[in-house]
């Protein structure tokens, strides 16, 4: 999909579904936030719809991540984005977790963002930010970043991030990561709340 098509809008470009569009309006229509002749829901100025559009209302919507502060925009390999005013962005990509949009945001999306963000080998975002033992998580399609106040946000992929999902990821044994990955002599290691895990 060339990367300046918007996210696909199934049942010619209505992806919103009737109940939502309907309470968005009943809720927004007296301010003028929404234009109801268009395909997409207006909100502050910008569109929302498409895969992005579904992820956002089915999520939360405007009470969650609050209105739109950009339109939907071209990511890298093919993807699409849109940022919010709660400090969110919700990525696509058609092949990341059956094309379903995802949110990222504050600390995770920084590290994320530090890393390469989707042209990196994180790569794009294949859940919401979940809690994860004592912190919070994204997954990706190369990985997972976790955050915690005592580690901050951290990257686990590899073999590493099996050994540690294998144990309960976040919530299980090791808990939360505590730094990055690095080198002993051979291996690789990562230190986390309870113990190191080393690969291979």
């Amino acid at each position: 999909m060339p990367t300046s098509d918007p996210t696909p809008r199934p049942l010619a470009r209505r992806a919103l579904r009737t109940t939502a569009v309907v309470m968005m309006t009943l809720v927004f229509g007296a301010l003028g936030f929404i234009q109801p002749a268009s395909a997409d829901v207006v909100l502050g100025g910008h569109a929302v719809g498409g895969k992005i559009g579904e992820a956002y209302l089915g999520s939360g919507g405007v009470f969650k991540w609050g209105v739109p502060t950009s339109d939907e925009r071209a990511a890298a390999k093919g993807g699409r984005y849109q940022t919010f005013a709660r400090d969110v962005t919700f990525y696509w990509h058609p092949s990341a977790d059956d094309g379903t949009a995802h949110q990222i945001g504050g600390a995770i999306r920084q590290r994320w963002q530090a890393a390469g963000a989707e042209r990196g080998p994180v790569g794009f975002p294949v859940t919401n930010e979940f809690k994860a033992g004592s912190g919070r998580a994204n997954d990706f399609t190369g990985g997972s970043i976790c955050w915690s106040k005592t580690g901050g946000a951290q990257i686990v992929w590899g073999g590493i991030l099996q050994k540690w999902r294998a144990t309960g990821a976040a919530g299980g044994y090791y808990g939360v990561p505590l730094g990055g990955e690095y080198r002993v002599g051979s291996r690789f290691a990562q230190d986390f709340a309870n113990g190191t895990i080393f690969w291979p």
